[in-house]
């Protein structure tokens, strides 16, 4: 490459630099991990991902499932849920679709379950309600008629002294 003055040396030749993938193309031992660790096992058998990516989006479900277990202190003060997030970028094709799928689906089943019961309990608490205002309205008008007659029977003894 010719170099000139509009063109400086140090410019000249950039190298390519490495994808993260390329640069780390291992993965931590998973017999280390526990549960993490056999979770990406059986995901890498089952949806065939690049590993890399299977431990993001494994990590990230099993955040997303535990995150309101625990609070964190901010550095400016106050708390907030304990989370992680995770950016997934690869081509098409890589099966980020299905991995995100795999791992998050028992999240989303569950999700649907307690929505389920949450609106079975909405249901029951109006149903409750209705019997409750049913009986409050009931204990209004008994008051109100012994109100009326402890007034009558006040002012009949207010006349009867007279």
């Amino acid at each position: 490459m010719q170099q000139n003055e509009k063109f400086p040396r140090r410019l000249a030749a950039i190298p390519r630099q490495q994808t993260l993938f390329e640069r780390y193309s291992g993965l931590p031992d998973l017999s280390r991990l526990g549960l993490i660790g056999d979770a990406v096992n059986e995901a890498l058998k089952e949806v065939q991902a690049p590993p890399p990516l299977t431990l993001l989006v494994c990590l990230v479900a099993a955040s997303t499932a535990t995150q309101s277990l625990y609070d964190v202190e901010r550095p400016a003060g106050g708390q907030t849920s304990l989370s992680l997030y995770g950016l997934l970028i690869a081509d098409s094709g890589e099966r980020k679709s299905s991995l995100i799928n795999y791992f998050f689906k028992p999240i989303q089943e569950a999700e649907i379950a307690a929505e389920k019961e949450h609106q079975k309990r909405i249901l029951q608490w109006q149903r409750d309600f209705q019997i409750w205002e049913i009986h409050r309205k009931e204990l209004k008008k008994r008051l109100s008629k012994a109100i009326e007659r402890d007034i009558v029977l006040a002012m009949n003894e207010e006349n009867t002294d007279d």
